[in-house]
């Protein structure tokens, strides 16, 4: 259970949890969260601390985990870290690999917070700058009631077919138009969800019933999901390792869409 107690901000700021689950017995890449990645002795999951603790607008990181190899890592980086890691140790009874609902509701239980940012290790390009400008476009769409929730998609515009249809565009118009004007489809990528706490508990979901869409900038929404997805993203983030997300790279996010 959860062995750090943090009381509520006194402000009318809402508190932000950053929520990083972390399962052991990953089947399709073996150690997945803790092997060494991009220099980073304790993998995807210190690469993902360390990007939390520098992002404005987190007041807290917990991990949930019933890995022992996950404890021992947290245990062993958090104190150098600026913000508060909290250390859940997960019944196994939530750590199986249909068991997303019953882990929402325990988490309802046990994390005393008001927004709620569920994010994943194996997102390892999703970087500060991305947490930031999303969280800020969720403040902003709820001031606006025109949204209840954010979760982050990548964006393909290209032709599809969906059962022999086409579902890009219509083909009775023009059959090939130009790839830049055919109909968006927004694939979520897993690297982020936001949602308030109340409602997550109530829908017992990570978004509600009206998502905003954080379109993310071209591969900084690689998800790990496959041993050559480990390899790809290793060259990946040290690739993108020096590059700057300014104004200019976060164009997309900031012209995301709503469900």
């Amino acid at each position: 259970m959860t062995d750090i107690s943090i009381e509520m901000q006194a402000t009318n700021t809402p508190k932000v949890t950053a929520v990083v689950p972390c399962r052991s017995g990953s089947r399709r890449v073996v150690n997945k969260n803790t092997r060494p990645f991009g220099g980073f002795a304790h993998g995807l999951l210190e690469l993902k601390l360390r990007q939390l603790d520098a992002v404005a607008g987190v007041d807290e990181i917990l991990v949930t985990t019933n890995d022992p190899v996950v404890t021992g890592i947290v245990d062993t980086i958090r104190a150098t870290l600026a913000k508060p890691v909290i250390l859940d140790r997960r019944p196994d009874e939530y750590a199986a690999d249909d068991s997303l609902q019953g882990l929402i509701g325990y988490l309802g239980k046990i994390v005393d917070t008001d927004v709620i940012a569920w994010t994943h290790v194996t997102s390892p390009l999703f970087v500060p700058a991305l947490y930031e400008a999303a969280l800020a476009a969720y403040a902003q769409a709820k001031q606006a009631q025109s949204a209840d929730s954010l979760m982050a998609v990548d964006v393909a515009q290209t032709f599809a077919l969906r059962s022999g249809a086409w579902i890009s565009h219509d083909a009775n118009v023009k059959r090939w138009p130009r790839t830049q004007d055919l109909e968006k489809i927004f694939l979520v990528n897993s690297a982020l969800f936001v949602i308030d706490k109340p409602l997550m508990v109530s829908l017992q979901d990570r978004v509600g019933h009206q998502p905003f869409l954080f379109e993310t900038p071209s591969l900084y929404g690689f998800d790990i999901d496959w041993e050559e997805d480990f390899a790809l993203a290793e060259v990946l983030y040290e690739a993108l390792l020096g590059r700057d997300l300014d104004a200019t790279a976060l164009g997309n996010g900031a012209n995301s869409a709503y469900a």
